[in-house]
């Protein structure tokens, strides 16, 4: 995928993030694996959830990016 002037790279990042399926590229899926952590971790400083409540979150979190991770290290590596 291109970058267009109408097409920004934040906005690439983010469709990226939201999708259910893994990132187009590897360098993508650790960008939005690392975005993603600084964000639950900036979550987790405001709102301070119970430790019970971060321990769930975060292990769902490794979970989804565990299996985005396996598909995609299958499709990645057939381009």
């Amino acid at each position: 995928m291109t970058t267009t002037q109408n097409d920004s790279p934040l906005s690439n990042l983010m469709s990226d993030a939201m999708r259910f399926g893994p990132a187009p590229t590897r360098g993508r899926e650790v960008a939005v694996i690392l975005s993603t952590f600084v964000l639950v971790a900036i979550i987790v400083a405001i709102f301070a959830p119970p430790v019970v409540f971060v321990a769930i979150a975060i292990a769902a979190t490794v979970v989804n990016f565990a299996i985005r991770w396996a598909i995609g290290s299958r499709k990645w590596g057939s381009r």
